[in-house]
């Protein structure tokens, strides 16, 4: 990764911390949140159509209206070519605005930065990269329980994001990727 991007990613992730850090703490709360979904390809990862992803939300509630989180997640893509395989992975870290928190249903904007890695299968002849990416997201905590005294919560999460990786040297353009999902929010 070259200099310039790694700069901008580290930069982002201590944005965030900074907002961590001078956020009140009343209403700090983790959460995790596995989810499935799918992922429909751009045409550079040569990918024959959509595919299943599997991914992890790690999360802490900064404050009534504020959240940050860290978003892995991953895909199988199959090779047009039938040549095997290739596994396309994610990470960001995201910022997420939440409306309404306290009520039942709280949709919610988010705005992710990090990596997306292609790991191309061997059989293809091309080479693994990993690139810079922007993920902003669209989505909704559906309450499903919650504990008396709410230091625990459990909630559905249907979520959908766009990803675009900026940079990939061997592409055409840049690849933008939508990403739809449904997770199981877990908030201690």
């Amino acid at each position: 990764m070259r200099p310039k991007r790694r700069l901008s990613l580290v930069g982002w992730w201590g944005f965030c911390l900074g907002v961590a850090a001078c956020s009140p703490q009343a209403h700090a709360q983790a959460y995790l949140s596995p989810y499935i979904g799918g992922i429909i390809p751009d045409k550079p990862w040569r990918a024959s159509g959509g595919a299943p992803l599997v991914g992890l939300d790690i999360g802490m509630e900064l404050s009534r209206d504020w959240s940050a989180e860290l978003d892995l997640n991953g895909a199988p893509l199959t090779d047009r070519s039938g040549m095997g395989h290739t596994g396309l992975y994610g990470g960001a870290l995201a910022l997420v605005r939440v409306f309404s928190r306290p009520a039942r249903l709280a949709p919610y904007l988010s705005l992710g930065l990090g990596l997306t890695h292609n790991d191309a299968s061997s059989q293809t002849g091309l080479e693994g990269h990993t690139e810079l990416m922007i993920e902003p997201g669209i989505g909704a905590f559906i309450g499903i329980w919650e504990s008396a005294d709410r230091s625990r919560r459990l909630a559905l999460r249907p979520d959908i994001k766009v990803r675009w990786t900026h940079g990939w040297a061997h592409a055409p353009g840049n690849p933008v990727d939508p990403l739809y999902g449904l997770g199981l929010t877990f908030g201690f």
